[in-house]
């Protein structure tokens, strides 16, 4: 897999990046540790986006985000890709979504909420035709960015590449127009 197209196709989805040997190393880090310490996110904090990033990409016949270790991913391309400015502003966006989600769900502490009371503020905010609360637009701005990010990390997984995607380790020749279900059987090109 092409780790550097990877990376183009991340920026140009989320914002330029740099391309350093910090970002490079991420994509190979997130496939071989065992045990993970976060280095943007708090500890609840990280358990939370794990549990927001595997109801985006749930478990089914394709492993979930948990399981592609992409909290693991985002968390690390946040504090290695984000300028203080965007790691701020993303900051406060998950303390917003926190914030609304308690109210929400009538409970203390976000650590309280149920898997339901997260899918819920997910339908809440990602749902097409919902009204946001001008007071609520930070989060919706944050947990949309939440899903972009988890969705990018996903198309550029090692094993989705290679396994779910069409993938070609050494291309061959370039064929034009030509049918996608010809071609890929329907799948999309893996980077």
């Amino acid at each position: 897999m092409n780790r550097r197209k990877a990376l183009k196709n991340i920026g140009a989805g989320i914002g330029a990046i740099t391309l350093t040997p910090t970002v490079v190393s991420l994509f190979h880090s997130c496939q071989t540790e065992i045990s993970y310490s976060s280095v943007f996110f708090t500890k609840n904090d990280f358990k939370i986006v794990s549990t927001l990033m595997e109801l985006i990409i749930p478990n089914t016949d394709i492993p979930g985000a948990i399981e592609l270790k992409l909290p693991e991913f985002v968390d690390s391309y946040i504090d290695a890709v984000y300028d203080e400015k965007r790691k701020s502003f993303f900051a406060s966006g998950l303390g917003e979504f926190l914030a609304v989600g308690i109210k929400d769900a009538s409970k203390e502490k976000a650590t309280h909420l149920s898997i339901n009371d997260w899918d819920s503020q997910l339908a809440k905010y990602l749902k097409p035709g919902n009204k946001i609360l001008k007071e609520e637009n930070q989060a919706a701005k944050f947990i949309s960015e939440l899903r972009s990010l988890t969705v990018n990390a996903f198309k550029t997984n090692e094993f989705i590449g290679e396994n779910i995607l069409a993938y070609a380790p050494i291309p061959g020749k370039q064929e034009g127009c030509v049918d996608l279900m010809e071609t890929t059987g329907g799948k999309a090109w893996s980077l």
